[in-house]
């Protein structure tokens, strides 16, 4: 009867230990896959071809193969570079990447990189690319070309970042800062130009004073000359007017003694509207001899 229960025991136990062993089994030969993620998973070490996408996979046989998730999610990586121009002037560029893994070939990049990807492959590519690219353009230049700048730094780091499995979505430049000695140059020049920009337009105040002046000096002699050539011609009507009454006159005191002595009357004196005189004495001369001539 002993001996029986120790068998059943034995049973109990072996039985308990199989499903220990099942259960370890069973919960280690699945893995779950994150959203945005791929497995990568590793034989005994080895580095299969072929990654999981998300969800739930049988791993089999288990603790021989490791899943490790791998983020395939578009990400965003800040970047300041301290680079040159053509002309060799400091500038110092921020630089925004969006970027994702490919999916198909995460296996390839955490065989030949690992997972810190960022620091070894996309940072030194990222620095590159931005100092071949401002290198391409004189300062004065950078601020006004650039969205081409943006264009060539994007385009290189494509190029540079296929190699390596990493898709770039999108480069922006966030920011262009000049050093402290060309920012004192810029200053100065803006001055510079203001300070110029203020003569010029003192100089086309003083020529418009001046040409207002001339203008109306001008015409101030204009209307002088057309005055002075009123009053001659004015002068000449008058001498031609008088002239013709003198002519008139002349016609008709011509053997009119009446007339003449009525005209060396009125002449005499301008307050003296009568003088008597005797019809014998002549004074200066009479209004015959007056006649006569």
């Amino acid at each position: 009867m002993t001996e029986k229960k120790q068998r059943s025991s034995l049973r109990i136990v072996g039985i308990a230990v199989v499903a220990v062993l099942v259960a370890i089994v069973v919960f280690s030969s699945y893995a779950i896959v994150p959203p945005g993620h791929r497995g990568v998973v590793v034989m005994l070490g080895r580095v299969e071809r072929t990654a999981l996408g998300e969800g739930f996979h049988l791993v089999l046989p288990p603790v021989a193969r490791q899943v490790i998730p791998i983020d395939v999610r578009t990400k965003k990586l800040e970047v300041i570079s301290e680079a040159a121009s053509r002309d060799l002037q400091t500038i110092q560029v921020s630089g925004v990447l969006n970027y994702h893994l490919e999916p198909v070939a995460v296996g390839q990049l955490y065989q030949e990189v690992g997972t810190d990807y960022e620091s070894i492959i996309i940072v030194p590519a990222l620095q590159e690319a931005i100092k071949a690219a401002t290198a391409q353009f004189r300062i004065d230049d950078i601020l006004k070309e650039r969205a081409v700048l943006k264009g060539i730094i994007q385009d290189g780091l494509r190029e540079r970042l296929a190699a390596s499995y990493i898709i770039v979505d999108q480069f922006s430049l966030a920011n262009v800062e000049f050093s402290a000695e060309f920012d004192r140059a810029i200053e100065q020049k803006q001055v510079a130009e203001q300070t110029a920009l203020q003569k010029q337009y003192e100089l086309q105040s003083a020529e418009k004073e001046v040409e207002i002046a001339l203008a109306r000096a001008e015409g101030e002699k204009q209307a002088a000359i057309i005055a002075a050539e009123g009053r001659a011609e004015a002068r000449r009507l008058e001498a031609i007017a008088e002239a013709e009454a003198l002519r008139i006159i002349a016609a008709e005191i011509q053997g009119n003694e009446d007339l003449i002595q009525y005209q060396w009357a009125t002449q005499l004196a301008p307050g003296v509207s009568t003088i008597m005189l005797p019809s014998d004495q002549g004074i200066i001369m009479d209004a015959s001899s007056l006649a006569g001539n």
